[in-house]
């Protein structure tokens, strides 16, 4: 499998010398033409002269209307394009949500009557209407944007974002992948941290790493992934982050959008967003209400197989699923003076889920009296509220940047969980009441402050305190457990930026961070607890014994990004940094997620030690009118890594019970390589291609279970196409291939949508139909092989697992929207762009 793996590196560095050798090939004709020519200008809203950042400058041949080369403007719309082979050309400029304009014929040759040096002046666009014509509707379309430190997705048209959610829209994202749980990955690393405008929010969760199954896809303005942060981010997510940005409404006057999805199964999402926008002052809100029934299915078969003989045990199991979302953002911006801006936000969301499971144990060679059915249900209320505020300012001299922000989340949880018990050798039913109740919540102040020296040297630095507390009151068997965790992270940062020449640029800093954590355990006390034990207490009993557990550190995250310009649209990059890895909340607590089910227990280790990676990148991206091509290549090398399958075996009662944890291993070895493709063969159609591969080797720890190789790639595509006056149709596919763990593997699995939406009123009113999973193959499936001990017996015996399980079948969905306002922008947002104020944990 390595040496498998080594060819798919090689064919990723193959596509990239291809690209430079052929990439040019119809202008070998050029090549005895000296490349001297600079064109050079300002890109800025025709309305109010503000600068337009990210606009797209083309230098097209005449003849053969072939990009030739190109640039983006800075976000002070300046744009400069040097290098460039004299003769004629026409000069495209063009950003979404702006009418493209064409300069025809510029003349870079003196000897007949033009410039070596071509000034453009400064360059206005005109706002698009929304009345485009069919043809025009290019402009609005979703589109990807490679920045020098980052991956920018619009949401814009997606058919994901009709009535769906968070994860229809990462799902949408090259080289991010949502599983069934609802876990996000990027490029099959797990360990991924989710913003929202730039921070931790209630929004995803209480997990470190955040869900986005609860955030309306409407709501999503775009979606910026970094895979290799500098020091200026938090070093939490090995694998990257993903700043997921909100609408705060940027059309001037009074706008907004309503839109309802109805499907099967009772599935039902209604959404609207409101805003009114004037020169000084900026007022929205967004609402949302989502239900609907998920159901899935799935079974666990496992083999015992001793020297003289062989049990099994065999369950189907079922579950009914009923999320009920609904919350509220509002907010506001002012705009003080031309160069400043602050703003207010206030989320509150609420949501009540009822999960009906069953478990039916067809067959039980170890304890045939326990042939039967389990069924428990589970209420989930939970209650969150966010609360951001921000200051921007960009000061009189352009150059410098001041911002600073206070966020505080909130949140309650109450989970009640009834479970019943029935055996076929006895009709009578044993019921047992469990309820968990959390209560979190964490405070961040960050200051951030950014200069350009001069035109070479600039400088950014920054400090931020991240206070947080998670808290779980567990009721079993009437007798009371409360586990506390407590995190304060206190950092400052420094990073300088130096440009050698136009070709190539270094960016390096290091980030201070002073940590302390405490976890505690402890059983309270009750007068109606029942006098019983079993396998789970004797499991709180050991983790009783080694609390209070504290855990204060420090270190130091450097980073260094080097950049070299092979062309104005070739761009090569290598990067560095030290990254961490805390434990999050899921692999913390002791408490099981399913207390019901002995068969399979899974808790978490709350005395676990945060894992640090080095981690190197090189990336690639070129860009032209037609295709837009990324490629990655990384290694990280991790200390003390946390494993998220240690089996561990607790004996009660004459039996033998097999834990679920997670538990630090030694050291871990990954390699990956990425590689996207976005091609635009006409005006009305978009084909994207993505893939990523990865390799894992783990090793150094004395459990067998935590050390060995695992690997697997994903596959992606997405066909859009515009057909004028009909429809607009989005078909895409993805699937992950036969992937190896330490101890089995994942068989390949893959699930597609289809999406047809056709508009009317002059694009203000649309409907879209939609398929989600279209074969119904969504399924994760899970072999596993491992030699272990009977604690009990002391024989050596190799367990066998063979398990699938599916989280919602194939539904259909017929999606409304409508858009009501001028839908027009009077003002360029300066902060569109940089409003920060704005892992793989499949389970069986």
């Amino acid at each position: 499998m390595i040496h498998k793996y080594n060819n798919i590196l090689m064919f990723l560095f193959g596509i990239v010398i291809v690209q430079n050798v052929f990439g040019h090939d119809d202008h070998k004709k050029r090549n005895k033409i000296p490349s001297i020519g600079k064109v050079y200008g300002i890109v800025v809203d025709s309305t109010n002269q503000k600068p337009i950042e990210y606009a797209s400058i083309s230098l097209i041949d005449p003849e053969s209307k072939e990009i030739i080369t190109g640039d983006l403007s800075n976000r002070d719309g300046v744009f400069m394009i040097e290098e460039i082979q004299l003769g004629y050309y026409d000069v495209s400029i063009e950003f979404v949500g702006y009418a493209q304009k064409l300069i025809e014929s510029i003349s870079l040759n003196p000897r007949v009557g033009g410039s070596i040096k071509q000034d453009l002046g400064t360059i206005s666009l005109a706002i698009s209407a929304v009345n485009l014509t069919e043809i025009e509707v290019i402009g609005d379309e979703s589109q990807f944007i490679q920045t020098i430190d980052k991956q920018i997705f619009n949401v814009g048209k997606n058919l994901a974002s009709s009535g769906g959610t968070g994860t229809d829209v990462l799902r949408k994202v090259p080289t991010v992948d949502v599983d069934i749980d609802g876990k996000v990955t990027i490029a099959g690393d797990a360990n991924v941290t989710i913003l929202i405008d730039g921070k931790k929010s209630g929004l995803t969760g209480t997990q470190r790493r955040g869900e986005v199954d609860n955030i309306a896809a409407s709501m999503i303005e775009r979606v910026e992934v970094i895979t290799n942060p500098s020091a200026k981010y938090d070093p939490e997510g090995v694998g990257g982050i993903i700043n997921i940005v909100l609408k705060r409404g940027t059309f001037e006057g009074f706008n907004g959008s309503v839109s309802c999805l109805a499907g099967q199964y009772n599935k039902m999402n209604l959404n609207g967003n409101v805003n009114y926008k004037t020169d000084q002052w900026n007022l929205f809100t967004s609402t949302n209400f989502s239900t609907g029934d998920r159901i899935g299915n799935g079974l666990r078969e496992y083999q015992y197989i001793y020297s003289d003989r062989t049990d099994s045990l065999f369950q189907n199991t079922e579950r009914i699923r009923t999320p009920r979302n609904f919350s509220i953002r509002l907010g506001g911006d002012l705009y003080p003076t031309i160069t400043s801006s602050m703003g207010y936000t206030f989320t509150v969301s609420d949501h009540k889920d009822l999960s009906e499971d069953g478990i039916d144990y067809i067959l039980n060679t170890i304890d045939p009296d326990k042939i039967g059915e389990v069924h428990f249900t589970e209420h989930d209320d939970g209650f969150h509220m966010d609360h951001s505020f921000y200051y921007n300012n960009d000061f009189d001299k352009k150059e410098r940047k001041l911002k600073a922000e206070v966020d505080f989340s909130w949140e309650e949880d109450d989970v009640h969980q009834h479970s019943g018990t029935e055996s076929q050798h006895d009709l009578s039913e044993i019921s047992e009441e469990t309820e968990a109740l959390e209560a979190n919540n964490s405070l961040e102040v960050s200051v951030d402050y950014e200069d350009k020296l001069n035109d070479r040297f600039s400088i950014e630095t920054g400090g931020k305190a991240d206070l947080r507390s998670y808290g779980t009151t567990l009721s079993y068997l009437l007798q009371p457990y409360k586990n506390q965790y407590d995190e304060d992270i206190f950092a400052a940062y420094f990073i300088g930026s130096y440009d050698l020449n136009h070709h190539f640029s270094i960016k390096a800093g290091a980030r201070f961070e002073k940590v302390n954590t405490n976890a505690i355990l402890e059983k309270g006390s009750s007068a109606n607890a029942v006098d019983s034990t079993n396998v789970l207490t004797t499991i709180f009993d050991d983790a009783l014994a080694i609390s209070p557990f504290e855990n204060p550190y420090t270190s130091v995250y450097p980073s260094v990004n080097l950049l070299y310009k092979l062309s104005e649209k070739q761009n090569l990059q290598f990067g560095y940094s030290k990254k961490v890895n805390r434990p999050r909340r899921r692999t913390l607590s002791p408490f099981p997620q399913n207390t019901t089910d002995f068969s399979r227990i899974r808790v978490g280790n709350p005395y676990l030690n945060p894992e640090y990676s080095d981690v190197m990148e090189l990336k690639y991206w070129s860009s032209s009118r037609k295709v837009n091509f990324n490629m990655g290549l990384s290694y990280k090398l991790t200390k003390d890594a946390i494993m998220w399958w240690d089996r561990d075996y607790v004996e009660y009662d004459s039996t033998s019970y097999e834990v679920l944890t997670s538990d630090n291993s030694e050291n871990s070895e990954n390699f990956s390589g990425n590689m996207t493709v976005l091609y635009r063969p006409m005006q009305s159609m978009s084909i994207m291609l993505s893939g990523w591969a990865w390799n894992t080797r783990t090793y150094g720890n004395g459990e067998s279970d935590l050390n060995g190789n695992s690997q697997g790639y994903y596959l992606r595509s997405q066909l859009t196409v515009n057909l004028p006056a009909i429809a607009r149709i989005e078909f895409s596919m993805g699937g992950r291939g036969r992937m190896k763990i330490t101890t089995g593997t994942i068989p390949a699995s893959f699930r597609s949508s289809l999406g047809i939406q056709k508009s009317f009123m002059d694009n203000r009113l649309s409907v879209t139909l939609k398929v989600n999973d279209l074969f119904n193959s969504g399924k994760f499936k899970i072999n596993t092989e491992y030699s272990v001990r009977n604690p009990r017996t002391d024989e050596e015996m190799t367990q066998l697992m063979y398990a699938e399980r599916q989280r919602d079948r194939r539904f259909v969905s017929l999606v409304l929207n409508y858009n009501f306002g001028k839908q027009q922008r009077k003002k360029w947002d300066r902060n569109q762009f940089d409003r920060g104020g704005g892992g793989m944990e499949m389970d069986y």
